[in-house]
């Protein structure tokens, strides 16, 4: 596409390197997107020209493939000024950006030795540029991901994808965190003053929500807007006049103040009553399935009421409605000593394994999830940080046979770039297993 057929107020879509694949520009023109394109391999002068596109467009979504010699590139010095203003426009919008699996994981095959590849320090330092200017990057193997994951990107950003969400069906709080999703996008019309609509769909082992509409732009990002909206909730049920001058503070008319003190404290006194009653039945059900699938185990004189117990500080606690989406964020191990209990109780390494798995099975809804799938979770939750939710959804998702192909494709790649990056975190071995079990799971 020439360069003066673009409208300037209209969005523009910007491909930077060999990304521009056949797949990718027809999803573009199918569209009627307008879009550039530009090339790295250049000098960088053509660098700032890329650089200034942001300021001359309305600039609506990147994608890049960066190759390994870029890598070396974007750390010379006539590069490295322009390279960094680069990585931060593109962070500043929904990006993706490609790169080939070996050099993210550091591993290189006979195969590589036709291309460039950076060494160690380059691949290390320019990994961490693209972490801390928000880059999101994926791993590819073969051209044929990199257009399905970018036509699904261009589709998503076309409808203004702002969050997505998979939930397994027999999850403990599963039936909670959909009130809780629909509670939510009500708030962000209502008081956020939003334009956001809740798609979901099932599957047969689970829901999957995506939230479309507008992004809460700067501090009250999507985050930090669940945050305020599960407080006002727990407020609403607990101190109506701190939830009114909540909502006061956020201009919301005096009518709509009283509908919403009204349905939001009903409903938040529900969800705890629901998330309260749930959890009982959880612990129930794991004590009684102790007692039927373990007896052969467990020692004949083991003290029941130690064992309640120890099961009580494993299942998640409630600390305010939030709590139905933060089951994948804790650990779900029993341990024979725990802080939060002064009982010990002398298991055997078998029989706390299987109560691991009983527990685990009991809450998470994950009969179907291997232990592979387990192991990764527990990654996950020691190692994902602000992505926990993400990556978590990413498990279950890769694990669910009857989920959407792209959206598997995806959660693949986001968990390939996940345990690359972990490094001795996890182990070479351990590692380098998880890897193979990840790569196997679309049966390629």
């Amino acid at each position: 596409m020439k360069n003066h057929g673009h409208k300037k107020k209209e969005p523009l879509v910007l491909l930077i390197g060999n990304v521009n694949h056949e797949g990718v520009s027809s999803a573009i023109r199918t569209a009627g997107r307008q879009y550039k394109q530009k090339m790295l391999e250049s000098k960088p002068e053509n660098w700032s020209e890329i650089v200034r596109l942001f300021d001359e467009f309305h600039v609506e979504s990147v994608l890049i493939k960066f190759a390994g010699h870029n890598f070396s590139r974007i750390l010379r010095d006539e590069y490295r000024d322009v390279g960094v203003e680069l990585l931060a426009k593109v962070g500043s919008v929904p990006n993706i950006l490609f790169v080939y699996e070996n050099i993210i994981t550091g591993k290189y095959t006979e195969e590589d030795e036709d291309f460039w590849t950076p060494d160690e320090d380059e691949r290390v330092t320019v990994l961490s540029m693209f972490e801390v200017h928000g880059i999101t990057v994926l791993p590819y193997k073969k051209n044929a991901e990199v257009t399905v994951i970018a036509t699904s990107f261009l589709k998503e950003t076309e409808q203004n994808l702002i969050f997505r969400l998979y939930i397994p069906t027999a999850r403990m709080w599963a039936d909670e965190t959909d009130r809780l999703l629909q509670m939510f996008r009500d708030y962000l019309g209502r008081v956020g003053g939003l334009a956001v609509r809740l798609d979901q769909y099932r599957t047969e082992n689970g829901v999957i929500y995506e939230f479309f509409g507008e992004i809460p732009m700067g501090e009250t990002g999507l985050a930090t807007e669940f945050a305020d909206f599960t407080q006002l909730l727990d407020m609403c049920a607990s101190n109506q006049a701190a939830a009114e001058a909540i909502l006061l503070e956020k201009k919301v008319s005096p009518r709509e103040i009283i509908d919403i003190l009204s349905r939001y404290g009903k409903e938040a006194k529900r969800l705890q009553v629901d998330l309260k009653h749930d959890r009982e039945r959880k612990i129930l059900g794991i004590r009684q399935r102790l007692e039927s699938e373990l007896v052969d185990i467990l020692p004949a004189n083991l003290d029941w009421l130690s064992v309640d117990a120890l099961v009580d500080t494993v299942v998640p606690s409630i600390s305010g409605t939030s709590a139905a989406l933060s089951i994948d964020q804790s650990p779900l191990r029993l341990a024979t000593h725990h802080k939060a209990s002064p009982v010990t109780i002398n298991l055997n390494y078998q029989a706390i394994e299987a109560v691991n798995g009983i527990v685990a099975q009991e809450i998470r809804g994950d009969q179907h999830l291997t232990t592979n799938d387990l192991e990764l979770l527990k990654l996950v939750q020691e190692h994902g940080g602000s992505n926990k939710s993400e990556l978590a959804s990413a498990v279950h998702e890769l694990s669910d046979k009857s989920a959407p192909s792209t959206g598997r494709l995806v959660a693949r790649q986001k968990l390939k770039k996940f345990v690359a990056g972990l490094g001795s975190k996890a182990g070479d071995i351990a590692t380098g297993l998880l890897q193979k079990y990840i790569e196997t799971q679309l049966g390629m």
